[in-house]
């Protein structure tokens, strides 16, 4: 169970959405015969999301704020919900939110990375 649930917000996310593996398990070991020897090191394949979210309001802002204040950051987890397939997942962020002044007037745009935990 994480340490808070990421917030409801007015809008949804933006296209602009990117899923990956958050890193490649292989070990990879180079013989002297020149051919090359893998295995994994481990056996889970963690996922990592790249989210853009536009146009949030003032108070979708502040939400976000206090989410990312609550968690320190990386430091805790969140509950988060993909827009895309509607599983829920335990993640991290990867690093702190960053907010943009949107092209509307009293708008932000934020975009955000998570790792699954």
């Amino acid at each position: 169970m994480a340490d808070v649930t990421f917030p409801t917000l007015s809008i949804s996310a933006d296209i602009n959405f990117q899923e990956i593996v958050s890193n490649d398990p292989a070990i990879r070991s180079e013989m002297e015969n020149s051919l090359v020897i893998t295995r994994a090191r481990f056996t889970s394949l963690k996922k990592r999301w790249s989210v853009i979210y536009r146009f949030l309001t003032d108070s979708d802002k502040l939400e976000m704020t206090n989410m990312q204040s609550n968690v320190k950051v990386g430091s805790g987890t969140i509950d988060w919900t993909n827009p895309v397939d509607s599983v829920t997942y335990e993640v991290r962020l990867t690093g702190p939110i960053q907010f943009y002044i949107a092209e509307r007037p009293d708008k932000w745009n934020c975009s955000l990375e998570f790792m699954e935990v």
